[in-house]
């Protein structure tokens, strides 16, 4: 009798203060509980009636397990873990592992660039990604609460991701106006940047424009019709409605993804993610097809180890893990914050780190077996060119 006594008073205590610290999560409500829970140990272990210690720690663990489900029921979760981990590769992979990687690759040495980039990866990529991501998931909050919740002195981390996440997203939004103005000038045939535009004369006879003549037709439909560019800042080309529309656009887009939250964008991920593979895939494939290919690659691989002593080549390296991985720009924080506690967020970390330097590889791959195409061509055309000028 007298060990249920005491213990109703207890699991009535704990189940009332777990119920009426839930919407609010008062930490200092559930404090005062365990102090309480602690004090009652005392009476239990002196009367010999149950072993109080394991009684505290069953009490203490079960408070635990009610205050984060309590918590998760506030906070929206993915439908699955696939739509997770699709979230995060699909932030850490894109223009800087496509665009920026190959670029820095040849420029630092080649294969030797790999050296710096895998070390950089596990010095500073991999500790602060894991970082990010197991702070998002434990406090389940987006950047700048969870900073906050941190400590109020860290509160502005989060406001700084905040606004470069923005500025981020302000040119990533216009690269994607661009790629729509192309998309949408790609229907038309033949494809305006394949050759140079025709131009009537005064005596009604034509000819091709000059400056494309002078550069190319990419370069000239780049500039002059998608661009639309002027001769210097000082200088306007007036508004560029076209551009302007598909601006919109990339806008408009962002946001439908976005309306609902991850109940969208959790759906969308499932393009967004696995279609840049299936791009890179089918470029890589028609890369093989090229002649020179090998010529690219070996370019790519062929190590040049003095590069190796040049500082600025790790800095590049530490640059590009920071760039590619998303680091420090809020969005890992927010997607693993619909991730429940119990999640093993390391092993996420691991796996995403990893398929997304192992993607800057690939990329790398695809872009030097094209260029090496592209340049046997060239080569090609220049060797044709020359010896019809010396026949002539």
């Amino acid at each position: 009798m007298a060990e249920e006594k005491l213990k109703l008073p207890m699991k009535s205590l704990k189940y009332h203060t777990v119920m009426n610290s839930a919407p609010s999560f008062d930490k200092l409500s559930i404090r005062t509980t365990m102090t309480n829970l602690s004090l009652a140990e005392t009476p239990a272990e002196e009367s010999g009636l149950l072993p109080g210690k394991l009684h505290l720690d069953s009490l203490r663990s079960d408070l635990d397990d009610d205050v984060e489900s309590l918590k998760e029921e506030g906070r929206e979760t993915w439908d699955n873990k696939v739509q997770y981990i699709l979230a995060v590769v699909g932030y850490a992979v894109g223009l800087g592992n496509v665009w920026r990687f190959p670029y820095l690759a040849q420029k630092n040495g080649g294969g030797a660039f790999l050296i710096p980039y895998l070390v950089m990866l596990v010095v500073e990529g991999l500790p602060i990604f894991y970082l990010e991501l197991a702070v998002g998931q434990r406090l389940r909050k987006g950047a700048i609460n969870a900073w906050n919740e941190v400590h109020p002195y860290l509160g502005g981390i989060g406001i700084a991701s905040v606004v470069v996440s923005f500025f981020v997203a302000l040119y990533y939004n216009t690269i994607i106006a661009w790629c729509l103005y192309y998309f949408g000038r790609s229907f038309s045939y033949p494809l305006p940047w394949n050759e140079c535009p025709k131009e009537i004369n005064d005596n009604g006879t034509w000819s091709l424009n000059a400056e494309c003549e002078v550069s190319s037709p990419t370069s000239y439909f780049w500039y002059r019709k998608c661009l639309d560019i002027s001769p210097s800042i000082e200088e306007s080309s007036g508004m560029n409605w076209q551009l302007a529309v598909c601006l919109v656009v990339a806008w408009l887009i962002v946001f439908l993804c976005m309306a609902k939250g991850i109940q969208s964008s959790g759906k969308v991920v499932y393009v967004t993610a696995t279609f840049p593979y299936l791009v890179l895939f089918i470029f890589f494939i028609r890369g093989l097809t090229l002649e020179g290919y090998q010529d690219g690659l070996r370019h790519f691989f062929i190590p040049k180890w003095d590069r190796l002593l040049d500082p600025e080549v790790w800095l590049e390296a530490a640059t590009q893990i920071f760039f590619s991985l998303g680091l420090a720009f809020g969005g890992l924080i927010a997607f693993s914050s619909y991730m429940p506690c119990k999640n093993n967020v390391y092993r996420d970390a691991i796996c995403v780190a990893i398929t997304n330097c192992l993607t800057s590889i690939f990329a790398g791959v695809v872009v030097f077996s094209v260029i090496g195409g592209s340049l046997f061509e060239l080569l090609y055309f220049v060797i044709d060119f020359e010896v019809f000028r010396e026949f002539c």
